[in-house]
């Protein structure tokens, strides 16, 4: 019986906010198919990473290797937007060198010409979706961030309010009392000795590698003597509900 190779994909949170298909509902697709068309399943390949960005996928590339190489006849993937949202590039070259593609959800087979135009459509179409929503959240981001929204988790001492601005939290105090040490020369490792000896209890690499960067600097800054480090004014409660 001759083997094919299952390549199966999903995000922990798709790029449409969704969850994808899990792998064991992938898996039991393909192995389906395989079934169904006299196959056995050879490897399956699983990869939790995206497929629009640059992010290196290993078992996708592995997956790509042994169908170059002909270690098996065909490759079968879920659906094309698993596959790649790179568009027609990332099936082309495949598809040109006589690689067995096949798409369940589809169900596309390169093996069958008529396939061959609607497969570089779909994929296609799979990175026109990916662009159109990549701008989209770029714009809302950026609607955001213009409105003062904080777009990440709260720094230490900070928290978010309902609208997702910053505001002072509970350990505010500590946030200050940490400037105003080192800003009156007090070495950074001292402070963190001394903050980790009471209630303001506060890891040295946690804070003191994030006091020069947002939102703790604001103008106006202070140059404190250990290091010549610069740190944040505490003008930074004025800016702050």
């Amino acid at each position: 019986m001759e083997e094919i190779d299952l390549y199966l994909r999903r995000s922990q949170v798709t790029r449409e906010r969704t969850k994808a298909l899990t792998f064991k509902t992938q898996e039991e697709r393909g192995r389906a198919w395989a079934e169904e068309h006299g196959y056995s399943v050879r490897k399956v390949y699983r990869d939790n990473l995206s497929a629009w960005t640059d992010t290196r996928r290993p078992d996708f590339e592995k997956a790509l290797n042994a169908l170059k190489r002909k270690e098996v006849p065909a490759l079968w993937c879920y659906a094309v937007d698993r596959f790649s949202r790179k568009g027609a590039g990332a099936v082309i070259g495949l598809l040109d060198a006589g690689a067995r593609l096949i798409f369940d959800d589809e169900r596309l087979d390169s093996a069958d010409p008529r396939d061959r135009e609607r497969i570089i459509t779909d994929a296609e179409r799979a990175k026109a979706a990916s662009d159109l929503l990549s701008h989209r959240v770029t714009d809302t981001k950026n609607g955001q961030r213009r409105r003062g929204v904080w777009l990440g988790a709260a720094p230490y001492g900070l928290e978010k309010d309902d609208s997702g601005k910053l505001r002072h939290g509970q350990n505010w105090k500590y946030v200050l009392r940490v400037l105003r040490e080192v800003a009156d020369g007090i070495s950074a490792r001292a402070v963190a000795r001394g903050m980790n000896g009471g209630p303001g209890r506060l890891a040295y690499r946690r804070f003191m590698g994030s006091i020069d960067g947002s939102p703790y600097r604001r103008q106006p800054r202070v140059r404190g003597a250990a290091g010549g480090r610069h740190l944040a004014g505490l003008h930074m409660a004025s800016r702050l509900p």
